[in-house]
């Protein structure tokens, strides 16, 4: 009987020192995906944004809401919430449900204070009544604030998508362009950089490198086929990934390929098939990129151009694509349209939206009121657009897995590394990041660009 015991005790003993172990390794990886207090408030200056405020009772986890009468309103729920206990260690969740609508918004492990929940999907003309169900968090106050914008009219808006490498127009902007196939969508770089992915193909990396800025250069002028656009309205301009930095600091130098160290433009822009690439010119360097883009919006005319948020993307790449389209904006003297702004490199973490595929994208986190934007766009994507977008997301090699996954050996340790992943809540792929539903975008009027304090707010440390 004492073996019995002895035996009991020693296996009670492991497991609760592998237990506390793996929790200890799980909260360790939670301090990487949140390198901020959790328990601080969002910030947000809604005083120079087309905002309304509406005050709304909060009683037996509902809220009512009156018509709207446009179908562009963007509308956020400013609430105060506290996770609870259980909120420390799984995923803090609410999920909104109006008639047969329903959506849940992800939030930190652990978070507390001032947090924005997206009801825009939810938004009708019709008086609505919305039940909020909490999971592991409360929202604490009975007075919540609605925070809501009206947008224009989409439908009648020419719309230009940029795309600093294949795949972050699918990225950011996959539902929006696809639902408005009138849409154009041009990527900067053929994407030819990153990792040496396919080493099992390609010993010699010069050799790799040029086969993936090819293959990439052709998703870019190929995915937007899935989402309706036309392949007059596709193109590549065929800079060099990671190049826009050093082409911005020697704006006449051409900048070679990292890997090739060409410095032909042609290397990739030759795979384009739309008619408007006759008319890019130049060499790999910072004016040719202005010049392309004053040429493409001299051709396009756009309303609406879809493009990163400087200040809030950390890939140099994403920045300068901006920066250079403001540069050609101005240079043509453009005042009239809006850019939508959007960010795949979140400055705080790139684990943000928080949560599983499918859940709301909202306000991200911020802690001072230095996000400029005249108001906020939230473009709902359907279950069925959703699944579309995954198809789109899948067909951009970069984002596949690596060839590896054809050996035994290589494939079990993929498995196990997602496994992990899984487990430690710290999987943060674009699938389980875009693929939700929502696409997000900060609008600035083209207008605003013109004045320096607004733009040096855009652009934020270059």
């Amino acid at each position: 009987m004492n073996k019995i015991k002895f035996f009991l005790v020693v296996s009670i003993t492991i497991v609760f020192i592998t237990l506390s172990i793996f929790i200890a390794k799980t909260m360790q990886a939670r301090s990487t995906i949140y390198p901020y207090d959790t328990s601080k408030n969002y910030v947000y200056d809604f005083n120079q944004s087309n905002v309304t405020f509406t005050k709304l009772d909060f009683k037996n986890g509902k809220i009512s809401l009156v018509n709207s009468n446009s179908a562009n309103t963007s509308a956020f729920l400013k609430v105060n919430v506290e996770s609870t206990f259980m909120g420390k260690y799984l995923q803090p969740s609410i999920e909104l449900t109006s008639g047969q609508l329903s959506f849940i918004q992800y939030f930190e492990h652990g978070a507390k204070g001032i947090r924005y929940i997206n009801i825009s999907s939810l938004i009708t003309k019709d008086d609505v009544e919305i039940v909020l169900h909490s999971n592991n968090i409360v929202i604490k106050d009975e007075s919540i604030q609605l925070v809501s914008f009206e947008n224009k009219d989409i439908k009648k808006q020419k719309i230009l998508v940029l795309s600093p490498h294949p795949d972050d127009a699918e990225i950011a902007a996959y539902g929006f362009y696809s639902d408005f196939n009138q849409s154009y969508v041009v990527t900067i770089t053929a994407g030819d950089s990153g990792k040496f992915k396919y080493n099992e193909i390609y010993q010699d990396k010069v050799q790799h490198f040029l086969k993936k800025g090819e293959l990439r250069t052709w998703n870019s002028i190929t995915v937007p086929l899935l989402g309706g656009i036309s392949h007059d309205h596709i193109l590549n301009l065929g800079f060099f990934d990671r190049s826009l930095l050093k082409m911005y600091h020697d704006k006449s130098k051409d900048i070679s390929s990292d890997h090739t160290d060409t410095l032909d433009i042609n290397t990739y822009r030759k795979q384009n098939i739309s008619k408007m690439a006759t008319g890019l010119k130049g060499g790999s360097n910072w004016n040719s990129l202005v010049e392309n883009f004053i040429y493409l919006l001299d051709k396009i005319k756009p309303d609406i151009i879809v493009t990163p948020y400087p200040a809030l993307d950390t890939h140099p790449d994403h920045k300068l694509t901006t920066v250079a389209l403001i540069e050609a904006i101005k240079t043509l003297g453009i005042k009239e349209g809006y850019l939508y702004l959007y960010s795949n490199h979140y400055i705080f973490n790139e684990y943000f939206p928080y949560g599983k595929e499918g859940g709301t994208i909202s306000l991200p986190p911020n802690f001072e009121s230095n996000i400029y934007f005249d108001s906020i766009y939230s473009h709902s994507l359907t279950l069925d657009k959703q699944k579309d977008k995954v198809f789109a997301l899948e067909a951009m090699h970069d984002l596949r897995l690596d060839t590896e996954w054809r050996f035994t050996k290589p494939v079990i340790k993929l498995a196990w590394e997602q496994i992990k992943r899984d487990v430690r809540g710290d999987d943060n792929s674009y699938y389980k990041r875009s693929v939700r539903s929502n696409e997000l975008f900060f609008v600035v009027k083209i207008k605003n660009v013109y004045d320096k304090n607004i733009l040096e707010h855009l652009n934020g440390e270059l």
